[in-house]
């Protein structure tokens, strides 16, 4: 369906459009609310070893996966008989909880008490939401315990930690980012008709993606990460807004020389066009990280995917719809006249244009300055740190790893299977000259062995390897290791092998995201503006903004800078801003160029396309870009620092690209490119058709 009748059928079917749009986010409302019930934990986890060790630790050995953790303090003063007596009657209760059971106690297993401290091990049982009431009801056990003071930690507290923070989080930042952004949208328009209709735009797509997420989540068709909740709102809000803004714009200005009805036509003909390649181009930038098998990025790619889906529906049916019902109260109210509102902007594009030379060298050394910190970017897979100092599963773990982990070392699990075979060969021959050979090793520090309870011919491993079990160095032992084993049949566990697995799943598969992305994106760039030339700057330039903006984030967060905490960025964030990032600078980048494009056409002449396609453009990026930032930057004052770390870098890749980028180092490449911008071999002409 072609522009026009596209335009036609909106006009036409008005009234229908808009109470359907309604009456479908009315029933996406309840589900929207209920998406977080549906949410796992960070689903940073692949199917590689580790999860199959965990799993048979679990079956063969008793060992619970991913255990809660209960730390007890009996104060200095509380003897010891009384200390075991009330951790017998705080543990009883605790078993007493529907599909909570004490995996191990300090009162039957050595090693689990030191000074005045001990700590049990609980496994919870059932679905994703029993669990979690499981964990509220050993809290409130916790609450009612005056006896012994009483701590809980371990991965799924954590986790649940974590999804609690990020609801306060999202509902922190749109309580201070929608506000801001209506109040800009105001400013652009001039009034509040204009304004409302991008932030309808915005509420409607991330309620109705919101629900459909849930719907998949539900069904149990994939497992969604928590971070979906989060992404739903940043990247709908950014990009819904982005493409009304840009249709109610471009409508306001045809409504100057047209009627209602064909100015709806020609902004959905022109902008139309816009958004839809943009569209196109963001899901290809969206689908490439789904090439990284792990649950958290192939969920918060979809659900971007989906509300960008949402979003450019409604921004092709319910706006133009919206523009023809509500042209006078959009159309009635110019601010200022044309002469006085792009004054500023055309001062700039003399000034851009008249020293392009300049404007390029200025803004390749801000850029430099800004990809220098680049190098210091350290990446760790969030744990307990990622939480607020305060957090009682953050101290826990702290305290619990002081205690109880043997400081500098690391740990690494070898599941070895064995059989005695006819010659008389005894079952556990493997294990034994495997652990031999381990203890050679100057980097092991202690190799611990346990057969199975269930079956006598498997037996653990326990290997305690000296380093940390995110550095480099453990990674590669573990991998060399790995190699070294393929004659026996030696399955690898543990917090090194799970990092190992995760690090390698992102760096050995990005570049395959990276070569799909640029790619795609050349071909429907080429397509769109029938040049080579412009697909190439484009990707380099949205690449240049991304990098700067981790060079943001490598310069603020390990040191703790302007106050932030200091901590290692989460290594998916990285991925996350590349793949929103990537797609919102794009969306500026196509904005302008069509508006370049759509000039050029006309007249052929490359300065005056550029001067038409600034003036009338670059307000409108700004503004886009003032507006998507106040949505964006309000998730830096959340807790959990891996959204803080995703609310900054988009921020500050959009500020980058906005101003640095679109306004000086475009055009100034586009002026001194001159004809060439439009070179399309084989097609006879320089300039696009």
């Amino acid at each position: 369906m072609k522009g026009r009748s596209i335009a036609l059928f909106s006009i036409r079917h008005r009234r229908r459009i808009v109470g359907c749009w309604l009456v479908l986010a009315g029933l996406c409302s309840w589900f929207a609310a209920h998406l977080p019930d549906v949410l796992g934990d960070h689903g940073l986890v692949t199917n590689g070893q580790y999860a199959e060790v965990q799993k048979r630790l679990s079956r063969e050995f008793h060992m619970p996966d991913e255990p809660v953790i209960l730390l007890f303090d009996r104060g200095s003063d509380e003897r010891r008989q009384g200390f075991h007596d009330d951790l017998r009657n705080f543990l009883a209760r605790v078993e007493r909880i529907d599909g909570v059971d004490v995996a191990a106690s300090p009162l039957k297993r050595k090693g689990m008490e030191k000074d005045n401290a001990a700590y049990a091990l609980v496994s919870l049982n059932g679905s994703l939401r029993e669990r979690r009431k499981e964990i509220e009801e050993i809290r409130r056990e916790i609450t009612v315990s005056h006896s012994m003071k009483i701590r809980m930690t371990g991965k799924p507290v954590v986790q649940e930690d974590v999804n609690r923070s990020s609801k306060r989080d999202m509902k922190a930042a749109e309580s201070v980012g929608l506000p801001v952004a209506f109040a800009l949208l105001a400013w652009t328009f001039g009034g509040v008709g204009a304004a409302l209709i991008p932030l309808l735009a915005g509420g409607l797509s991330v309620l109705i993606a919101m629900g459909i997420m849930y719907g998949i989540g539900a069904m149990g068709l994939l497992s969604l990460s928590v971070f979906v909740h989060n992404v739903i709102p940043m990247a709908g809000m950014a990009v819904s807004i982005d493409f009304a803004l840009l249709m109610v714009s471009r409508y306001r200005e045809e409504r100057k020389e047209l009627r209602p009805s064909e100015a709806v036509i020609r902004t959905v003909k022109t902008s139309g066009r816009a958004v839809a390649t943009s569209v196109l181009c963001v899901i290809l930038a969206l689908a490439g990280t789904l090439a990284i098998r792990m649950p958290i990025f192939q969920s918060v790619a979809l659900a971007a995917i989906v509300v960008l889906l949402v979003s450019a529906f409604v921004n092709m049916t319910l706006v133009p719809a919206l523009l023809y019902l509500f042209d006078v109260r959009i159309t009635f109210r110019q601010t200022r006249s044309r002469s006085e509102a792009h004054r500023g902007w055309d001062v700039l594009i003399r000034g851009v244009l008249g020293r392009p030379f300049f404007g390029m060298v200025l803004s390749l050394i801000v850029l430099t300055l800004l990809l220098i910190p680049v190098r210091g970017l350290n990446l760790d897979i969030p744990g307990p740190d990622s939480l607020p100092k305060g957090t009682d599963s953050r101290e826990a773990a702290a305290t619990f790893d002081a205690l109880f982990k043997p400081p500098g070392v690391t740990q690494v699990l070898l599941l070895v299977d064995e059989k005695a075979d006819p010659s008389g060969r005894r079952a556990g021959a493997d294990s034994d000259k495997l652990r031999l050979i381990l203890e050679r090793d100057e980097r092991v520090a202690k190799v611990e062995a346990v057969r199975s309870p269930l079956r006598k011919e498997v037996t653990l491993l326990t290997v305690w390897l000296n380093g940390n079990d995110a550095s480099d160095a453990v990674m590669r032992w573990v991998r060399d290791l790995e190699l070294k084993l393929t004659t026996l049949n030696v399955s690898i566990g543990g917090e090194a092998k799970y990092r190992q697995e995760v690090h390698d799943e992102i760096f050995n598969r990005i570049k395959y995201v990276l070569i799909f992305v640029g790619a795609s994106n050349f071909i429907v760039l080429a397509w769109a503006f029938r040049s080579l030339v412009i697909p190439v700057k484009a990707i380099a330039m949205n690449g240049l903004s991304i990098g700067a903006s981790y060079g943001i984030l490598a310069w603020l967060f390990p040191t703790g800078r302007l106050g932030l905490q200091p901590t290692d960025i989460a290594i998916m964030i990285p991925v996350f801003i590349f793949g929103l990032a990537f797609g919102i600078s794009m969306d500026y980048g196509i904005f302008l160029l069509s508006r370049i494009n759509e000039s050029y056409r006309g007249t052929g002449d490359n300065d005056r396309a550029i001067r038409e396609g600034m003036s009338s453009s670059s307000r409108i990026i700004t503004s886009a870009a003032a507006i998507m930032i106040a949505v964006t930057l309000p998730f830096a004052l959340a807790d959990v620092s891996g959204v803080k770390q995703l609310g900054i870098g988009i921020a500050g890749a959009l500020f980058i690209d906005a101003t640095v980028i679109r306004l000086i180092l475009v055009p100034s490449l586009m002026k001194l490119f001159g004809k060439w911008n439009w070179w399309m071999p084989f097609s006879g002409r320089t300039f696009p058709h």
